[in-house]
């Protein structure tokens, strides 16, 4: 059986093949080794469309990823699950074959004998900036890094700021990080950045006059004692903040918490009556604080808490106050719940409580991160004592081995992402071309977790860009990086955007993806495809597979033909050498045409000039143009694929169809085979 595609746009020269089926016709290019064990025992000729699913299983597929990691592709492989299209680079002969054998797979068990003609969509080359990004590494900055660049284990802040600018620092940083960096290579750069300056080694003065902080957060305090807290918010969280004195740090927690009202850095008066939940001392919020004003906090040395400093927590039957500190380990995402795993432990673990939106942002399923904050309540799931940490920093474990200083000054700040470049010398910030997704879009998105999953990329992405680019011009491209999450894991990705005047349109999806149905057939336990092509070309105007082909006659006769251009008529898409008109979309044998054109056709018959331009057509030009659309098309052992174009031809009172016959003799060469100018003809 054949698979006939019709009206197939496609664009570039070393498209993969569309199929045939001939018992020989074998591909040579796979992967040894698939997924599952079954022994499949089912004989089927099925059709077939990719699914979403089947885009991330073959992103996913453990043996495509070590051929992508091979051949230097990881990131475009990792694209193919966001962006649910192959590309040149993951071509479907090498990596359909193990979604095809995959257990997950619908026809999995289909045998040896078996044929799915798979419809899958495709794009060309990627740009280049797309294939950087894709799949590209996140480096969040770290305590230690911000000590660097204000030159001070003490006096520094966790956040850029106009004295100490992100653009200065952050591609030394990167030297630091990447020292084997490539030429070319992407990353995308986790910050925090702040409109003012910290100010060191002063405290500003109080907006109210006569705020004093108390001292009054000490280890003597009890359940039920009354207090009065004159305290600066240290963190906050969905559900409270923890307010810090001169003596100690404590929740001020509630169902209802207004935590969007409160900011680090504001000075609040508490009152109220201490409870404890667990072990751990709180104030119950009642509409009992009072925003005085606002000042600078610098954060005193933080306590490492290992395991054994939380499972000694965790026996504790006293209540205590919260404690400032770190806690290093693999983060796990599972719908509203963050937890923070040490190794290969199962009797105690870290658990992030009431995460607000930015902190989330910034954390990723899987990932390892040493985080700041602050320890509360401790309380028993199963075999694990879970430990409650309200997150005030995100930073990269292994940056923060290099962390000398303990403190830092606490200013306004927002987190933000810019993408860099290594240019072979030097990290650089990448051109304006780029957009990158913020945390603070995703949460105006309302991505809890600050990334896109199945179609909300596309979803969003066009919004995203008009509010970016409010003036932006028609034509305008950008890159825009964001981060995607598939089957367990969150990567980087990248899509081309193009503004029409109207609207932002994802421009290689429209404009650059083509649905392409290929057959692939089982043998001997494998999947293969099939290399031979057959073409149908539609006559008439305007008809994309067409013109394509019969303008490559054109452009090959003007190219490689003594005096071609003598030829060509004066809109260049019709020749007369062969008659292949790329405007009609056939092949005109008008032998008074012909001779209008060229004078080399002086002094010969109508039938001579028909017979001879359908000699050129068939010995010359049709084998040319192949080994130009086809230049990696050869043979598989002793078996010669071939090409089967469906054409039609006019005579000047009607349109015959006709099919040419080319077979590949070598890596892009081609030689004739058979035509027949007339299929109606017995």
């Amino acid at each position: 059986m054949k698979t006939t595609i019709n009206n197939l746009l496609i664009a570039g020269a070393s498209m993969l093949a569309l199929a045939s089926c001939t018992e020989n016709s074998w591909n040579d290019h796979y992967l040894d080794g698939f997924e599952g064990g079954y022994t499949p025992t089912e004989v089927m000729t099925v059709d077939y469309t990719l699914t979403d699913d089947d885009y991330t299983r073959i992103a996913e597929n453990r043996f495509n990823k070590a051929l992508a990691e091979r051949e230097g592709v990881s990131g475009e492989l990792a694209a193919v699950k966001t962006q649910r299209y192959l590309n040149a680079s993951i071509p479907a002969a090498q990596y359909i074959p193990n979604l095809l054998k995959d257990s997950l797979f619908r026809y999995f068990a289909l045998s040896d004998g078996s044929a799915i003609n798979l419809t899958y969509r495709e794009a060309g080359e990627l740009p280049e900036v797309m294939r950087g990004l894709n799949g590209a590494s996140e480096y969040i900055v770290s305590d230690a890094d911000y000590q660097i660049a204000y030159g001070s284990t003490d006096d520094y802040t966790t956040a850029f700021s106009p004295s100490c600018p992100a653009t200065k620092h952050i591609p030394s940083i990167l030297a630091d990080a990447f020292d084997d960096a490539e030429a070319g290579q992407y990353v995308v750069v986790n910050y925090n950045n702040s409109d003012v300056d910290p100010v060191f080694n002063e405290t500003p003065e109080p907006p109210t006059p006569g705020f004093t902080m108390s001292s009054v957060l000490t280890s003597d305090l009890a359940d039920g004692d009354d207090v009065t807290v004159n305290g600066v918010v240290t963190a906050v969280c969905k559900a409270g903040v923890v307010l810090t004195d001169n003596a100690g740090s404590i929740l001020v927690y509630g169902s209802g918490f207004p935590a969007a009202d409160y900011a680090v850095g504001d000075q609040v008066i508490a009152t109220g009556t201490l409870s404890s939940y667990k072990n751990c001392l709180q104030l119950p919020y009642d509409d009992n604080l009072q925003k005085v004003g606002k000042q600078a906090y610098t954060y005193p040395a933080p306590k490492e808490l290992t395991p054994e400093v939380l499972l000694a927590a965790g026996a504790n039957t006293d209540p205590v106050l919260a404690v400032y500190g770190t806690m290093t380990g693999k983060v796990t995402i599972d719908g509203n719940y963050i937890n923070v795993y040490f190794g290969d432990r199962d009797d105690v673990r870290g658990s992030v409580y009431n995460a607000t939106d930015e902190i989330k942002a910034l954390l990723q399923d899987g990932q390892s991160y040493t985080l700041r904050g602050y320890f509360t309540q401790t309380s028993k799931s199963g075999t694990y004592t879970n430990c409650n940490f309200i997150v005030t920093e995100v930073g990269s474990p292994a940056n923060a081995r290099r962390r000398a200083g303990t403190r830092s000054v606490t200013v306004p700040s927002v987190s933000l992402n810019a993408v860099y470049v290594f240019n072979g010398s030097k990290w650089e910030a990448a051109g304006t071309d780029i957009a990158v997704v913020n945390p603070a879009d995703y949460a105006a998105m309302g991505l809890t977790y600050g990334n896109f999953s199945g179609t909300q990329n596309a979803e969003y992405l066009p919004r995203f860009l008009s509010g970016r680019f409010p003036y932006a011009q028609a034509g305008t491209e950008k890159y825009v990086a964001y981060k995607y999450y598939a089957s367990g894991s969150t990567t980087y990705a990248c899509s081309q955007y193009t503004f029409n005047g109207s609207e932002w349109y994802d421009s290689i999806t429209r404009d650059g993806v083509r649905e392409v149905t290929n057959q692939f057939v089982r043998r001997d336990g494998e999947w293969k495809l099939d290399p031979s092509i057959e073409l149908t070309l539609p006559a008439g105007k305007n008809q994309p597979l067409s013109t394509w082909f019969f303008q490559a006659c054109v452009d090959w006769v003007r190219d490689n033909v003594p005096d071609g251009a003598s030829f060509i008529t004066s809109y260049g898409n019709n020749d007369y050498y062969t008659g292949a008109s790329a405007y009609q979309g056939n092949i005109d044998l008008r032998p008074g045409s012909a001779r209008n054109q060229s004078t080399s056709y002086d002094g010969m018959t109508d039938d001579e000039i028909v017979a001879l331009m359908k000699q050129r057509f068939e010995k010359e030009v049709c084998p040319g143009v192949l080994s130009v659309l086809y230049p990696n098309l050869e043979p598989v052992g002793d078996f010669e694929p071939t090409v089967t174009i469906h054409f039609y031809s006019y005579n000047g009172s009607s349109t015959t169809p006709g099919t040419i016959v080319c077979k590949a003799v070598a890596k892009g060469k081609f030689e004739f085979v058979s035509c027949k100018w007339d299929d109606n003809a017995e």
